[in-house]
């Protein structure tokens, strides 16, 4: 007897759709759940809002009463430019064009003279700074030149001024120091010595500074003259620091050589007044200082020009 197989067949599902009509239904419905909740607003928090900006600007739409949307209903009456009816809350339409303008010029005028008021000030601080600069050093001068009168430099200690100091320049001789040499006489401790007492009083940075002169004569203890000047102005400082007290971080150091004469060379008597040591009383003006005066000075300048013509 011959065995049959029944074989079931799988029948179609015609019933799929409604898992999909399921999940459209559920999203339309969180669709105008999230439509309801944004169209609902805080009526009190409404009114606040429509008072501050009315009071700020004069240009109102009206909304009729009743209506807690912010979207207008349906027989809605919404007029531009009108007084509102009474108890009826006013959302400003703002015509802020003109209104920014002028804030935006008042922002940049205002930024502008407070620029001018700073730069002002900046000017005026730095000549007060300029002025208390030039009393200090005027007064290091000063207590210079009676130690210069009051010992045996004259001829031997030059005064002068420059922008960047009061520049002390000790013409060097065998009896400062030898011939080719970087060692510190006791003549030349005298003079320094004589110098002290101004030097520390001024409370000034100190730039001390080597030269020598263009005689065609190759140093003997030293490979140039770059090496020459710069030992001679090393010396004075040690000298300064060690004999006078003047403190390490007050002080620089600088060899020239012969690069920075002091007078032309063309006459052979020049060459004794450029073999130096100089003592700068450094100015205290900033470069920002000296910047700011130097403004002002081209544009005090300018103004005067146009006030001539």
């Amino acid at each position: 007897m011959t065995n049959r197989r029944h074989i079931e067949q799988e029948h179609e599902n015609h019933e799929r759709w409604l898992i999909s009509y399921a999940d459209m239904v559920t999203l339309l419905f969180a669709l105008f759940v999230l439509l309801f909740a944004i169209s609902q607003i805080n009526q009190k928090k409404f009114d606040e809002l429509a008072v501050s900006l009315a009071t700020g600007f004069g240009t109102v739409v009206n909304i009729s009463d009743g209506n807690d949307s912010v979207l207008p209903e349906a027989g809605d009456n919404v007029t531009l430019n009108s007084t509102p009816p009474v108890d009826v809350p006013a959302i400003v339409v703002p015509d802020i064009m003109p209104q920014l303008k002028e804030q935006v010029s008042a922002t940049m005028s205002t930024q502008g003279t407070i620029a001018g008021e700073k730069t002002s000030l900046a000017v005026q601080a730095a000549e007060a700074a300029q002025a208390a600069d030039l009393a200090n050093l005027s007064k290091a001068e000063l207590a210079l030149v009676e130690a210069v009168s009051a010992s045996s430099l004259a001829g031997k200690v030059v005064l002068s001024r420059e922008e960047r100091g009061l520049v002390v320049t000790l013409l060097v001789d065998d009896v400062i120091f030898p011939p080719h040499s970087a060692t510190l006489q006791s003549g030349g401790e005298d003079a320094i010595r004589a110098l002290l007492p101004a030097l520390q009083d001024s409370g000034t940075q100190l730039i001390i500074e080597g030269h020598t002169n263009t005689a065609n004569v190759q140093p003997i203890n030293f490979p140039s003259d770059w090496e020459l000047s710069s030992a001679r102005a090393g010396a004075v400082a040690r000298f300064l620091n060690s004999e006078g007290g003047v403190s390490r971080d007050r002080m620089h150091v600088a060899g020239y050589a012969d690069t920075s004469p002091l007078v032309p060379e063309s006459n052979p008597d020049n060459l004794r007044l450029n073999r130096r040591v100089a003592i700068v009383l450094a100015s205290g003006l900033t470069d920002e200082q000296r910047a700011l005066l130097a403004g002002s000075r081209v544009a005090g300048a300018i103004a005067d020009m146009q006030a001539a013509q």
